[in-house]
């Protein structure tokens, strides 16, 4: 999904829990990416990207530092063990966590950037 929106926004649309902020809570997303796939994500490379996952582990975090992914919200309540948090925050990736599916997730996404698109 292309277009700006504000992770404040984001955080407010998806009524998610900032699990590690990391000071960028009032930056910008131009893209966000939904995917459980590693091979997926590291084909991403846009440093003001949102990663909608499922995945906890600290392989989702050392991949998004890869591809220069600055946020990271893991979908259905999950919460990623605290050694992905450490890792996260060396790597100044902030965390989220959303109730919503992935697929809720990205059609709340994907009506606001529309919406924001429009006016």
């Amino acid at each position: 999904m292309k277009g700006s929106l504000y992770l404040e926004e984001i955080v407010k649309i998806l009524e998610a829990q900032v699990l590690l902020d990391e000071g960028w809570l009032r930056g910008k997303i131009e893209t966000i990416y939904c995917s459980d796939l590693m091979s997926d994500i590291l084909s991403f490379s846009d440093s003001r990207s949102l990663l909608l996952t499922g995945l906890i582990n600290p392989q989702i975090i050392r991949t998004a530092e890869m591809v220069e992914i600055r946020v990271i919200c893991f979908v259905h309540n999950k919460l990623p063990h605290e050694d992905t948090i450490e890792l996260a925050k060396q790597d100044e990736i902030v965390l989220l966590s959303t109730k919503f599916s992935m697929y809720e997730a990205c059609g709340r996404l994907y009506i606001a950037q529309r919406a924001s698109n429009i006016t």
